[in-house]
């Protein structure tokens, strides 16, 4: 199939407002959430996600999405200011990062965001608890998993051990916050380092498994590399970068490639080759097999502003 995309400056803007941005607009539910796929039910994740790409591209027309989008979310927090991963349960999980990340920008929701962003900052996974961490000191053996358990960082759901992605989300979220979680972010940045695989990158967390070197993923390296941006320059961000410059090409999923030019582009890494893949990847134009936040990342991958990742960068009452 000819590719029918070929240039970004001709075709960008025409891809995002005719199939991304249009997907979305089409996908809202009655509710004002989205689902992972088109009619399923309302996900923070997915709901989130959405409403970050929709603010990416503002406009009068997307207004009261929007407002929409925000009303769920705050109908759906949990009384601890933390927010679940699915309808109906009744306990915070990581989703409350990526809640907090898309209501920045509402006024609204200050205190909502205030609320989640303390919940996050005090939550604690398994692996932080001494205790634990001397039993497994006693009982561990290098030649099945290596890693320093002396870091940590966040879980998918409390009480379980720190995974990369939700580490990653919490320290976006919270690196500009207040001064008495910069030691547990620190914590977490070492946990990130030490996580990562011998080859460059990141995989859910385990950089070696009885000896084997872990294989790095798309996404994991991505949110590992942005968690880290502000961090100083060290070796193992310039092998990630590497290794995700040589590897996005194994991928064909939207959302990887999506990732990927999110990745490279925020380290000033040329990113046009993916961007021509992310757009012949849509031209088969079968919604149906579309992810709500695959089709969100491709309009965040394809911002010239950056708006979305900006809102990492400002202090919690800016």
């Amino acid at each position: 199939m000819q590719p029918i995309y070929e240039n970004f400056a001709d075709s960008g803007a025409a891809f995002i407002k005719q199939s991304c941005l249009s997907f979305l607009r089409n996908t809202q539910n009655p509710d004002g959430g989205w689902g992972f796929t088109a009619a399923s039910q309302s996900r923070v994740e997915a709901t989130a996600w959405a409403l970050l790409a929709l603010r990416e591209f503002p406009s009068a027309a997307e207004a009261e999405r929007i407002e929409r989008a925000v009303r769920f979310l705050h109908s759906v927090q949990l009384p601890d200011g933390s927010w679940p991963s699915a309808p109906g349960q009744q306990q915070g999980s990581w989703v409350t990062a990526l809640a907090c990340w898309s209501l920045k920008l509402a006024p609204e929701s200050r205190q909502a965001v205030s609320q989640g962003l303390d919940w996050l900052s005090h939550e604690r996974p398994a692996d932080s608890r001494q205790w634990q961490r001397f039993l497994r000191r006693l009982a561990a053996r290098k030649d099945i998993v290596a890693q320093n358990d002396a870091y940590f960082g966040w879980s998918w759901t409390p009480g379980t051990a720190s995974w990369v992605e939700p580490t990653s989300y919490a320290m976006l979220v919270l690196r500009h916050g207040a001064p008495n979680v910069q030691r547990r972010l620190r914590r977490a940045e070492l946990m990130l380092f030490d996580r990562m695989c011998p080859g460059g990158g990141w995989n859910c967390g385990n950089p070696m498994v009885y000896g084997v070197p872990g294989e790095a993923q798309i996404g994991p390296t991505v949110w590992a590399l942005l968690a880290l941006r502000e961090t100083p320059v060290r070796g193992e961000i310039k092998k990630s970068l590497d290794w995700l410059e040589r590897n996005w090409q194994a991928v064909s999923s939207p959302g990887s490639l999506a990732l990927a030019q999110i990745g490279l582009s925020s380290y000033d890494r040329s990113a046009s080759m993916i961007r021509t893949a992310l757009y012949n990847a849509y031209s088969g134009g079968d919604e149906l097999l579309w992810s709500i936040p695959a089709v969100a990342w491709s309009v965040l991958a394809t911002s010239g502003t950056q708006g979305w990742l900006k809102l990492t960068t400002q202090p919690e009452n800016a």
